[in-house]
């Protein structure tokens, strides 16, 4: 990646056509990064691919635009450590993101790397040091480059993992993580467009080979996309999809967050769901059984199958009155006169089981 060209820092404000893809024009970026006019200080993550080096540069022009209505803007690349060339090709970022004008940091994957699993490893990585340097350099704000060919991957990856309709709504243009906003402003924009912003504007990015090796799961996915769009199941349509469960999935959350309030105690270290639990659509009460173990537990893995097989559990024992003693998410989950009593499930100890270990 070499350093670039100060033609490329210049635009006429006006729409680039390359093979005939429409390149993003400054009144996108307005409407694209609008939302990021409440943000302070935004951390732009940057890989050096062309998503997130046409995001950084886009940016900046429309900050350049904005004048002091504009957040401060910072650039953060992590080298992962995985391959020779990714510390120069992360000072490379840098230099461009210099050249811009813009404060960089490049963060380092430190430690030994797992043998299996190192997609999954690198991704919590990243967001953890992206996280971290958010935080100490005051950024409110964490913008990613993913677009909407990244969402119909990820709406397909967990169509066939069997996810849920929450994990069908796919990733949020923004979420919260640690005090941080995660702002994904190009999801609804199709990777050609980026490709194509890139060419007209001759930005130079990285292309990782890692992002071709069958060995990953989602390069897999983004090769079966092509089969899939010829059967009709195409990008437009899981992006759709995605839209569709968010939506739903908004609605029974505004239900469950009524229901909560109706139905749960909070104290003494426990959640206590009441009798009107058994009232409710079974969708709201997995959700108020999910709440009340976040809430618990916030660092136990959550599976949706773990916690329909302990509605069937408590379904049956409501019905012939047996007890209820179960576990789920790192939570103890029994029944007692018409409640459900969900507390924290103690740390295991050499000979002891659960059950003996608490006694309330």
């Amino acid at each position: 990646m070499n350093g670039p060209d100060p033609a490329w820092l210049k635009t006429d404000g006006a729409s680039a056509q390359t093979d005939g893809v429409l390149a993003l024009a400054p009144s996108d970026c307005e409407s694209l990064f609008a939302p990021l006019l409440a943000c302070h200080h935004v951390l732009v993550a940057v890989s050096g691919g062309v998503d997130s080096t046409v995001l950084m540069v886009l940016l900046h022009d429309w900050a350049q635009q904005c004048g002091t209505k504009a957040p401060k803007l910072s650039v953060a690349v992590v080298d992962h450590a995985l391959r020779a060339a990714s510390k120069q090709e992360a000072e490379g970022v840098c230099a461009l993101a210099a050249a811009l004008a813009l404060p960089a940091a490049r963060l380092t994957w430190d430690g030994e790397k797992p043998e299996t699993g190192v997609q999954a490893a690198a991704r919590e990585a990243r967001y953890r040091l992206l996280l971290g340097h958010a935080k100490s350099i005051g950024a409110d704000a964490l913008a990613l480059a993913h677009h909407g060919d990244d969402q119909s991957e990820t709406v397909l990856m967990r169509l066939c993992a069997g996810s849920g309709l929450d994990g069908l709504s796919g990733m949020r243009a923004c979420v919260e993580r640690d005090g941080v906003a995660l702002v994904r402003p190009l999801l609804g924009v199709g990777k050609h467009r980026l490709v194509a912003t890139a060419r007209a504007r001759e930005i130079p990015w990285i292309d990782d080979p890692s992002n071709l090796n069958d060995r990953f799961t989602r390069v897999r996915f983004r090769k079966a996309r092509a089969f899939l769009a010829e059967a009709g199941l195409d990008t437009v349509r899981l992006n759709r999809l995605a839209q569709r469960m968010a939506r739903a999935q908004d609605a029974l959350e505004h239900m469950a967050g009524t229901a909560w309030q109706e139905t749960a105690t909070v104290g003494d270290g426990r959640v206590v769901l009441s009798e009107r639990l058994f009232a409710l659509p079974e969708d709201i009460r997995i959700r108020l059984v999910i709440r009340a173990c976040s809430l618990l537990a916030p660092d136990a893995p959550q599976r949706l199958e773990r916690f329909e097989a302990l509605l069937d559990r408590i379904n049956g024992s409501e019905g012939d009155g047996r007890a209820l003693n179960s576990s789920v998410a790192g939570c103890l989950v029994r029944m007692r006169k018409g409640e459900l009593h969900i507390i924290p499930e103690p740390s295991r100890r050499r000979g002891r089981s659960v059950q003996a270990q608490d006694k309330a």
